[in-house]
């Protein structure tokens, strides 16, 4: 599910990012697409995950690859601009998961639970995230899919607030779409910026590119790390009563590319590689007056991640 929603969030972000107007030779920021107009978004994620977890190692990877209908409109309020991204294919492909082929349900028969789901995300036009909804309807619909008791549907309805509670979706939206400020940029133009959420920090520059036929290209540079104040979090991972799971020595970067559209904003194509490694402590709390329990566990996890996609008018 975790995989999933990240997923989406990058498909996002790269689609909605900000407006480059034309000034001469001078980009100014300003999101502007087109509305009414339909577009198709396709994106391809390949995901691998490496475990070691008491003496034990676990490689694990996961394709997907998705297909949406994209429409702007005007917002509510002055300069916005709404956003609604409909699914329209998915499909996903897993290896090296112990027990895969003995779970009750195919990953690809759970993804369809998402198609004809719409995502709504709602943008300023200095490209700040006001608002995105659809995406806990959508992963409620992945798990209707599932032919599981009741009970267990509860758990997954729980790990999905979770995941998606508390404001993070919106701010994890945000840290995908490209910050850009509101000044004439030059080629060659670098610009930081800096973001916290759910515990990690991401520090990220962002430099002007080539500029040619009415598109620019912005490299993106970023690194990731814990925040000295916050515990980090995995979205997504229930509590365990009584397990306390910390986690250390967070840090990940990810490198990439964003082809924009100077008359709209949007991102036409666009390629990110992301690696992130963590190690995680899960023991059992000392209960007063009672011997020492289980001593702490270790697991330490690498996640690397490659993502492209393109976005295009309907024909």
């Amino acid at each position: 599910m975790f995989r999933s929603a990240v997923t989406v969030l990058l498909v996002l972000g790269a689609a909605l990012a900000p407006s480059m107007a034309s000034y001469g030779q001078e980009l100014v920021y300003r999101f502007d697409p087109e509305l009414g107009v339909p577009y198709n978004v396709s994106m391809t994620n390949e995901v691998r995950t490496q475990t070691q977890f008491q003496g034990m190692d676990l490689d694990v990877s996961m394709t997907i690859g998705m297909e949406q209908d994209a429409v702007f409109e005007a917002g509510s309020e002055d300069e916005t601009v709404v956003g609604r991204y409909t699914f329209t294919s998915i499909s996903a492909e897993m290896g090296g998961m112990p027990g895969l082929d003995e779970m009750p349900f195919d990953f690809n028969d759970l993804y369809q639970g998402i198609v004809g789901q719409t995502l709504t995300i709602v943008m300023s036009r200095s490209g700040e995230v006001v608002d995105f909804t659809g995406l806990v309807e959508a992963m409620e619909a992945m798990k209707d899919e599932l032919d599981l008791p009741d009970e267990m549907k509860a758990v997954l309805s729980e790990g999905m607030g979770t995941m998606f509670g508390g404001g993070q979706i919106k701010d994890l939206v945000q840290q995908g779409v490209p910050f850009v400020p509101q000044a004439p940029l030059d080629t060659g133009d670098s610009w930081s910026h800096s973001v916290t959420v759910a515990g990690m920090t991401v520090d990220t520059t962002y430099t002007l590119g080539e500029r040619s036929d009415g598109t620019a290209l912005i490299d993106v540079n970023g690194d990731l790390g814990g925040d000295e104040e916050a515990l980090f979090e995995l979205p997504g991972v229930p509590e365990i009563p009584g397990v306390e799971i910390t986690y250390e020595d967070l840090s990940g970067e990810y490198r990439g590319t964003y082809e924009l559209d100077e008359a709209t904003g949007l991102a036409v194509s666009y390629s990110l590689d992301m690696s992130m490694n963590v190690d995680m402590s899960m023991a059992m709390p000392q209960v007063e007056g009672q011997s020492p329990g289980v001593p702490p566990m270790s697991m330490s996890m690498s996640v690397q991640s490659t993502v492209e996609g393109e976005l295009r008018r309907a024909e």
